[in-house]
């Protein structure tokens, strides 16, 4: 393989730009969940039925992603999904009640969707243009991205300001990098006319890998959507301690997933998938079961170093499957992995207030447990190094 030109090395910190802008206005939102449960007086139920409407938004559009990047390639539904996000997540702290709170998370779902599975695809184009694997270190500006939207919003708290405050902000600011990377991507006809247009439902070849996907963005979105909301509520944390709780829980993704490549070239893909599912099963259970806010933190934290990886080589996986467009496949998994992302944590809602939140998070460790068991299978072709 030739050595990556200029134009490749830029595009791989555009990539990385977008990651980090698009995690960054997600991690911001997300970081003020308790502060929306707060202020309508939901419960946890009815907090996860409002979480709903988010995956019900992407759900419902992502299967049209690759028949748009089909049409329009990577880059251009990348740059429309990234803006519309930042355009459309203060609202959901400025929504002055439940069914307007619903309709800000179900475009944020839209939007969030379509860019996911666009910048998924344009980044394995960039892979592809370096001799040493990358998805990981791309995936862990988003979790940076993560932890400076909790920052951002622990911050906010601290100095008193409020959460539109900070989400006006947080939007504004994050056109800099959004900007900066989508100018440097690869060409905007990446990716266009790579694969028939039709929607990118999972198929049997597809399944394996979309069960698994699923239950690795259970876990993520799990930690995302409530780990804030259990040190606040079961652990009395405070509106700082609990944002910053939730900051250091994307800052362990950040670190696992800008170290994750090494491990990969070292260990291998399967044994970092099966290590980092263990990681994650085992912090999860000392998190809700150790009555002590920091003890928390830290094995959220941990969590967060173990999730890291599970997504990028999955999503790896499901781009090398012979027979199929990395875009289709990417869409299909993507699919089903959101159904586990946006969908879980609002049935954790149920469990929890049918049992209790420490209960309902816990049933994570083995959902953590099955992707390490099945790490095998869904990592043979990829053992070659592809």
């Amino acid at each position: 393989m030739p050595s990556p030109t200029a134009s490749d090395r830029r595009a791989r910190w555009g990539i990385s730009a977008v990651f980090f802008a698009d995690g960054a206005a997600l991690g911001g939102y997300v970081a003020h969940l308790p502060d929306i449960q707060a202020k309508l007086h939901l419960t946890n139920a009815e907090l996860g039925r409002t979480m709903l409407f988010s995956a019900l938004g992407a759900i419902t559009t992502m299967p049209l992603a690759g028949p748009l990047i089909h049409r329009i390639g990577s880059r251009a539904l990348t740059m429309v999904g990234l803006l519309a996000l930042l355009l459309v997540a203060p609202f959901f702290v400025l929504a002055p009640s439940v069914p307007l709170v619903c309709l800000a998370l179900y475009c944020i779902g839209v939007s969030n969707g379509q860019a996911d599975v666009a910048m998924n695809t344009h980044s394995m184009s960039v892979q592809d243009r370096f001799p040493k694997p990358i998805l990981s270190a791309i995936h862990g500006w988003f979790s940076l991205g993560g932890f400076v939207g909790g920052a951002g919003a622990a911050l906010t708290a601290k100095l008193g300001g409020s959460p539109a405050t900070h989400m006006i902000l947080s939007s504004l600011l994050l056109l800099i990098p959004a900007v900066y990377g989508l100018t440097g991507l690869l060409p905007w006809d990446t990716d266009k006319n790579a694969e028939a247009p039709k929607l990118a439902l999972p198929n049997r070849r597809t399944m394996f890998l979309g069960l698994l996907v699923v239950s690795a963005f259970v876990s993520e979105g799990a930690l995302w959507d409530w780990s804030a909301v259990f040190l606040r509520k079961v652990l009395h944390s405070g509106a700082a301690l609990g944002a910053f709780g939730f900051a250091l829980a994307s800052a362990g993704m950040a670190l696992g997933r800008l170290l994750g490549d090494g491990w990969i070239h070292r260990l291998g893909y399967r044994q970092v998938l099966a290590g980092s599912a263990v990681l994650s099963g085992a912090a999860m259970l000392v998190a809700t079961h150790v009555p002590n806010v920091y003890v928390s933190i830290a094995a959220f934290t941990l969590m967060g170093v173990g999730v890291a990886n599970m997504v990028p080589l999955l999503f790896r996986a499901a781009a090398r499957q012979p027979g199929i467009s990395a875009s289709a496949g990417l869409a299909a998994v993507t699919t089903c992995g959101y159904t586990g992302f946006l969908g879980g944590p609002p049935l954790l809602g149920y469990v929890a207030d049918r049992f209790t939140l420490p209960f309902a998070l816990s049933l994570l460790a083995g959902l953590c447990f099955v992707i390490a068991f099945g790490s095998r299978k869904a990592m043979t072709h990829l053992q070659s190094g592809s």
